[in-house]
């Protein structure tokens, strides 16, 4: 039963492919690792919005189109050479397994869940939420004092729920009236051999190696953003935010991550005076992995 992970560098408006080549990809489910959202110099904003359209349009390929949104009222939209996104896909290849479950869901309004997601059994060794999009929406263009994203799994026998928390808002009690996360979904059985997952919480980490250690040797590894938060010590413009992890290497069982953190900014020379990123850290162990 191997189980296999790709991720890919990309920017707002294009299409990616996951490439599976020699596999059958029998199911998968995406995710982001990390994303930025730019203005071409610093504006109120209106709207921050990420979303990742997958399709199967063979069985050894998955594409995805990267949309992506940051504006204000006054006709200031994307600076797309400053915006990006690393994707991520996990996937179920040629064999069935009836010990994974890959799902998604999507348009989860904050303080809500999902629709229920059936369990390989009460029992996980993984189950995890995380995040493959978002959309905040003021009711008109607005400073931004804090931003915050975050999703997980709320069980309740052998059926998952995907919760969602997400809000933007300014010192002057405006709040974001659209509010709607993205989510992928991971379980797997305490009987599944083909992967696993280390949580990572609450990181800060600019300028810095973070490592992440494995049981077992891995052949391959994805990063995928659970939580994020970030703040401005007061309201202020954004030229640019976003957070995750943007890379990471696989050395053995561990698994190095550069920079996780969250962060914005403007063009007066004010950036975040808090911030943090969890992440699911997912490797596929050598003996099992995919090529």
């Amino acid at each position: 039963m191997p189980i296999a992970v790709r991720y890919v560098h990309s920017q707002p408006s294009k299409t990616v492919t996951f490439d599976f080549s020699g596999h059958k990809v029998l199911s998968y489910t995406i995710g982001l690792a990390y994303w930025r959202l730019s203005f071409n110099n610093d504006n109120h904003v209106r709207t921050l919005k990420i979303s990742l359209s997958a399709n199967q349009p063979n069985e050894a390929q998955v594409t995805v189109k990267v949309n992506g949104e940051i504006r204000d009222d006054s006709g200031n939209t994307i600076h797309v050479d400053d915006s990006s996104v690393v994707a991520c896909c996990i996937a179920v290849v040629d064999n069935k397994d009836s010990n994974v479950v890959l799902a998604s869901a999507n348009g989860i309004s904050d303080g809500t869940q999902s629709a229920g997601i059936a369990l390989p059994s009460s029992t996980l060794s993984i189950g995890a939420a995380f995040l493959s999009g978002f959309e905040l929406v003021y009711g008109s263009d607005n400073h931004v004092l804090s931003v915050e994203l975050a999703t997980g799994m709320v069980q309740n026998g052998t059926t998952a729920y995907i919760r969602a928390d997400a809000s933007m808002s300014d010192s002057s009690g405006n709040m974001a009236t659209t509010a709607t996360l993205n989510a992928g979904l991971l379980a797997a059985s305490t009987t599944e051999a083909g992967v696993y997952a280390v949580p990572m919480l609450n990181l800060q980490a600019p300028g810095t190696t973070v490592p992440v250690e494995f049981k077992k040797e891995l052949s391959d590894a994805v990063v995928l953003l659970q939580d994020y938060q970030v703040r401005f010590a007061k309201d202020h413009h954004v030229r640019s935010i976003g957070g995750g992890c943007h890379q990471w290497a696989v050395e053995g069982s561990t698994v190095k991550l550069t920079t996780p953190r969250a962060f914005m900014w403007d063009d007066s020379g004010n950036n975040e005076s808090s911030g943090s990123v969890s992440l699911l850290v997912v490797g596929i162990p050598k003996t099992v992995a995919a090529s």
